[in-house]
């Protein structure tokens, strides 16, 4: 028993050990200024952030969304084999809706107008967001700070660091939970029903936001005042789901200013949705996100968003 005892003190000193080496070495990080490494052009395809890449050593110029909603790179399978790239293993992936298996293939080099990546991991899928040939996660806000800007059309990457945001705007805490960026938000359905939840941070959905089915059955968004305006469908890599639309009376990100009469989806019955446990209420897409210039910070854990004059010339 002494043995036991023993070893569990050892174990939790060696991990407190490792802990406190890592919070000195985010401490020390944070108070060296950051500095800017690349300025990055990016075109706009419905409000959708388009990056100009290349992989391995192909000099085909590829179109990939920029999707903060997916914790890795994806293409197409057909790309792949153009391409010459093999898979080396096969995983489950969680989309919109439900679930996927998909093949991975390893120790990919990207390159994103001069700035080099190596050793990305690439996920094959059937099919990819139309009228891109795929998409790039959440690679650069785990290396860098990512301010992106829609007005001047461009991203920036900075160091991790001391980096100032300026005077606009206004910071929200969020997390990282599987490789996604997570934020705090409240909706209002009808002005007199407020529900907390944890929303994805997803620049590469087209919608303002959807809930998803645990959260609308849990707070019964369906049958407590919403109007449905039509019926439709969210697809997420091959995975559809049906959803009711209409309009939130209020939508608020962290401590923002609300967004009134705000587009919504609230996901109903159907494919492997009443299944599906996703871990997070819902998902914020690009037509809210585009109401702002953004700034991600991951090593600070927080999203700064600056107001847009105007939104819609996204």
């Amino acid at each position: 028993m002494k043995f036991k005892v023993f070893k569990l003190t050892l174990l939790l000193t060696v991990c407190f050990q490792v802990a406190t080496k890592a919070q000195i070495a985010n401490d020390s990080l944070q108070n060296k200024p950051s500095k800017l490494c690349a300025t990055i052009p990016f075109e706009v395809l419905n409000g959708s952030i388009i990056l100009s890449v290349k992989l391995n050593n192909n000099p085909r110029i590829l179109r990939m969304l920029f999707d903060t909603g997916a914790d890795g790179m994806a293409i197409s399978e057909d790309l792949a084999d153009t391409l010459g790239i093999k898979a080396t293993r096969t995983k489950s992936a969680s989309v919109v809706g439900g679930h996927a298996d998909v093949s991975i293939a390893e120790g990919n080099m990207l390159h994103l107008d001069g700035f080099d990546f190596p050793n990305q991991n690439i996920a094959l899928f059937k099919t990819t967001h139309k009228g891109t040939d795929g998409i790039i996660g959440n690679q650069l806000t785990k290396r860098y700070i990512v301010k992106v800007d829609f007005d001047k059309q461009q991203i920036s990457l900075y160091t991790f660091g001391n980096y100032q945001y300026g005077k606009d705007g206004e910071s929200v805490l969020v997390k990282l939970s599987g490789g996604i960026i997570v934020v705090p938000a409240t909706l209002n359905v009808t002005a007199d029903q407020a529900n907390n939840g944890e929303f994805v941070f997803d620049t590469g959905a087209g919608y303002n936001l959807i809930c998803f089915r645990p959260f609308v059955v849990k707070n019964r968004l369906l049958v407590n005042g919403f109007k449905p305006e039509s019926m439709g469908s969210t697809t997420s890599m091959g995975v559809t789901t049906p959803t009711f639309n209409g309009k939130a009376s209020a939508f608020t990100i962290g401590s923002l200013t609300p967004i009134k009469d705000m587009p919504i989806g609230l996901m109903s019955t159907g494919g492997s949705s009443e299944s599906w446990n996703p871990g997070v209420d819902g998902s914020i897409g690009i037509r809210l996100i585009s109401h702002y210039n953004f700034t991600i910070n991951l090593q600070q854990q927080l999203i700064h968003f600056t107001p847009r004059a105007n939104p819609s010339k996204s």
